[in-house]
């Protein structure tokens, strides 16, 4: 008895202590506690203020395709109004992305970019093996440069929703849509019947891809639900050949009809039905990110236009211009903070001259050519006796160009034995048609200017060297500028 009286005391202060503390603080917490709500208040705002960065240097870009070319390149392009910052070829692009074995895979393939992320984070690639009548697509994440995704489509270009997950394509006149995410492919049947393949692929996916758009041969807009292919909203339009251009925003659509020759192009409001007529003859009419503007070309016309969607006020902008001043269209924008300096265009050097070239040795050459064809087991080596103090190495660039940067890889690369034996350079002047210059010190990584310098040819000046162990010929295997 005196045990189980001596228990029930103790549970009798146990429960008075707990009622106690209850009324007294009910929002009190332990040390402990409070401890890890600061950390989690920390990483919280720590996460803020990085998403706060992130925006705040977002800058706008455009996928854009050459105009007036047989075969033409595909560019991603940043724009300052209208004015190109800076482009990165496709091709050039998918070659500094994808692994070795890949590229020996796919050698004889048509590469293509098919969407860009709207926040540039994945780019969707598109590969037409010609040859085996098939494609590929590749995703690759361009923040970390990894490949994330690759698989088989039939030979039909897809219609790509803007989340990348989601590819609409043709075969054996049928139309499906694969799913990255279920890696399953599901025919396409609305209200249990099977629909036109010339019309739907003519369509566009909503800005959150869980949507579809397309005109069918009765001359309705037909929206769709891509989870459960039911129709959820018929508009009619009028008569004539039309093309859904572009799903813009959440509730707008850009599209055209041909009809008895004359092409007119509308902007519709999905939620009131309100359309209104922004233009006639208006070639790949693009609205900008933020609504306000739709860009386009005209057909009798190799110039691109604005039309201010507010004023209704047309007008010509210079056209954008890649290289070797070919017009090119923009066919889609996103905005990013991505940092692509990494894999910016290279600029190809016009010609190249040392101050002197060190003999070959039998077929073993180390001409000046050397430091621009891109093989790092291929060396110039100056030629004077001494270490090379006061060489220079001119890269003539054909005309002013923007150079954002400079890649070096120093020594004698072909092996480590050669590296080492060899001297390499320890400091460089780099000097600009501007009448600008610089030194660096560091090698063998991708050297971004704190400014862009535009120039029309780059000096270089060996300042200093490093020694090796063997000879006194001061080498350098490969220049690039970007």
């Amino acid at each position: 008895m005196k045990i189980i009286r001596s228990l029930l005391v103790i549970l009798f202060l146990i429960m008075l202590s707990a009622c106690n503390a209850s009324p007294k603080d009910p929002t009190s917490f332990s040390s402990k506690t409070v401890g890890v709500t600061s950390e989690v208040m920390a990483s919280s705002n720590k996460n803020d203020k990085t998403e706060l960065v992130k925006e705040k240097n977002k800058k706008e870009w455009a996928v854009t395709i050459e105009e007036g070319k047989e075969d033409p390149e595909t560019y991603l392009v940043q724009l300052e109004g209208t004015k190109v910052e800076r482009f990165l070829n496709a091709k050039k692009l998918i070659s500094l992305l994808q692994p070795k074995e890949d590229k020996e895979k796919y050698r004889d393939s048509y590469v293509d970019v098919g969407r860009v992320q709207e926040d540039g984070s994945q780019v969707a690639f598109v590969l037409d093996l010609f040859n085996e009548a098939k494609l590929i697509v590749q995703i690759y994440d361009l923040d970390s440069g990894n490949k994330v995704n690759e698989f088989k489509l039939p030979y039909n270009r897809p219609v790509i929703s803007p989340d990348l997950t989601k590819y609409l394509y043709e075969d054996k006149d049928r139309t499906y849509i694969y799913d990255t995410v279920t890696k399953q492919s599901t025919a396409i049947h609305l209200n249990g019947s099977s629909i036109d393949i010339d019309d739907i692929h003519q369509g566009q996916f909503s800005p959150d891809s869980t949507q579809f758009c397309f005109t069918d041969s009765q001359q309705n807009l037909v929206i769709f639900d891509v989870s459960d292919y039911r129709i959820l909203k018929k508009i009619h339009i009028d008569s004539g050949m039309a093309i859904v251009n572009q799903w813009a925003q959440k509730n707008q659509l850009i599209y055209s009809i041909d009809s008895m020759s004359i092409n007119k192009t509308y902007l519709l409001n999905l939620n009131s039905g309100e359309r209104r007529l922004l233009g006639k003859g208006m070639e790949q009419p693009l609205m900008s990110r933020e609504g306000s503007e739709v860009w386009f070309e005209k057909l009798d016309s190799p110039s691109n236009y604005k039309l201010n969607i507010n004023t209704g006020l047309e007008s010509k902008v210079a056209s954008i211009t890649i290289m070797n001043e070919n017009m090119a269209t923009p066919v889609q924008w996103f905005y990013t903070a991505n940092d692509f300096s990494k894999y910016e265009s290279e600029i190809k050097v016009h010609q190249i001259k040392a101050s002197s070239t060190l003999s070959s040795k039998g077929m073993q050459t180390y001409d000046a050519k050397n430091l621009v064809d891109r093989d790092s087991s291929t060396a110039w080596c100056e030629g004077v006796s001494g270490n090379g103090e006061g060489e220079t190495i001119v890269l003539d660039l054909g005309s002013l160009q923007k150079v954002n940067g400079i890649q070096i890889i120093n020594g004698y690369a072909k092996s480590e034995k050669s590296y080492r034996e060899n001297n390499r350079v320890q400091q460089l002047k780099l000097e600009f048609s501007d009448g600008s210059s610089l030194e660096m010190n560091d090698f063998n990584t991708r050297k971004k200017f704190k400014e862009p310098i535009h120039t029309s040819f780059t000096k270089l000046t060996i300042l200093s060297v490093e020694r090796g162990t063997k000879y006194q010929d001061t080498c350098i295997s490969d220049i690039r500028l970007f």
